[in-house]
C-alpha cells in the first residue's frame, strides 16, 4: 500500500494472503513485522498504522500498531529505528515499492498492489 525507502532500511505497509502487515527495516540488519492475526474480508476497508516513538535519543524505538476499520488487531515492539535517514536514493511510494524491496516477503519487480486505494493519509504528532 505504502513505502518508504528499501533494502537497507524503511518501512512498509502491505498485503500478502489477505492479511495486513507493517515491516520496520532497521538498516537491513533487524526487520521487525507486526501483521493482522485474520484475512481481511472482501470489500472496503481502513487500514492504520500508527507508530509510537519511545522519545529520547535519535534511533530509540517504540511501538508499531495496526488497525483495521476503526478496531486495534495487532502491536509489537520495534526495538530500534534509524536515528536519522533511511535512504538516499529510496522515496515514499503508494501502491508500488519501485525499487528495492523493504521486506523480503515480495521480490523487487513484483510488487505491485492491486487493490485500489481510495486515499493515504501520513500524519506526524
Amino acid at each position: 500500500m505504502i513505502a518508504e525507502a528499501g533494502r537497507f532500511g524503511g518501512w512498509s505497509l502491505y498485503m500478502k494472503g489477505g492479511q495486513v502487515h507493517h515491516v520496520y527495516n532497521f538498516g537491513g540488519v533487524q526487520r521487525t513485522v507486526v501483521s493482522s492475526p485474520e484475512k481481511l474480508a472482501p470489500g472496503r476497508h481502513t487500514v492504520q498504522y500508527e507508530f509510537v516513538y519511545d522519545g529520547g535519543a535519535p534511533g530509540s524505538g517504540g511501538i508499531s500498531r495496526l488497525r483495521v476499520d476503526g478496531a486495534p488487531v495487532a502491536e509489537t515492539r520495534v526495538p530500534r529505528t534509524m536515528p536519522f535517514l533511511y535512504s538516499g536514493d529510496e522515496g515514499v511510494d503508494v501502491g508500488i515499492d519501485n525499487k528495492t524491496p523493504v521486506t523480503e516477503d515480495y521480490r523487487e519487480g513484483d510488487k505491485r498492489f492491486t487493490v485500489k486505494i481510495q486515499k493515504v493519509t501520513v500524519e506526524i504528532k
